[in-house]
């Protein structure tokens, strides 16, 4: 099963190997190298991660990886890595819709 970031967790990625590039160039080895650990790991072990009890969304998985905290989910043909942050950063926000239905998968994918 292939492993995908979407646009928003690949450009979060860009910038904070950026960011560590410009302080620890050794740091950013090593982000570099967990983010594919982690990536092989999850085509071996989809649901190696935690459900995330952040974000009330039935179906995503959460992956400690050092102080990073990545969400994703496992799709029909792909897990997606949607989201990816520093555990000292601000939680996203979800707007939910008064009508959300928290049982339907179907309509509970992020975007």
């Amino acid at each position: 099963m292939k492993v995908t970031l979407s646009p928003k967790a690949a450009e979060y990625v860009k910038r904070e190997a950026h960011y560590l590039k410009s302080g620890s160039p050794g740091a950013a080895r090593q982000f570099s190298d967990d983010l594919k650990r982690l990536r092989q790991g999850l085509r071996r072990f989809p649901e190696m991660g935690k459900f995330n009890e952040e974000l009330p969304i039935p179906g995503i998985l959460r992956f400690v990886m050092g102080t990073y905290l990545v969400d994703y989910e496992i799709l029909e043909d792909e897990i997606l890595i949607f989201a990816i942050r520093h555990g000292r950063e601000r939680p996203p926000r979800v707007e939910l819709d008064d009508d959300f239905d928290f049982e339907d998968p179907s309509k509970a994918r992020p975007e």
